[in-house]
């Protein structure tokens, strides 16, 4: 991790490149998000942040999270 400010997933820009650093949360809903693939560690392209869900993209498949999810997931840049 780099020593940059970690930035909730459901406030980063559309079109934007992150790496997922941490999931905030009890025991459950890491459970669910580690279900869906999304991990420590990895990059991911935030396709739509607008209203409603935040949908992002893992390679070539897509995801929509829910708010409260998506704030749970801190990130950081990647270069």
């Amino acid at each position: 991790m780099n020593n940059e400010i970690l930035i909730p997933l459901g406030f980063v820009s559309e079109g934007k490149k992150v790496r997922i650093v941490s999931i905030n949360g009890g025991s459950c809903i890491r459970n669910r998000i580690n279900e869906m693939g999304l991990r420590e560690g990895i990059d991911i392209t935030i396709i739509q942040n607008t209203v409603g869900p935040v949908i992002i993209a893992i390679g070539q498949t897509r995801f929509a999270l829910g708010r409260g999810i998506s704030e749970k997931i801190l990130t950081e840049s990647i270069k």
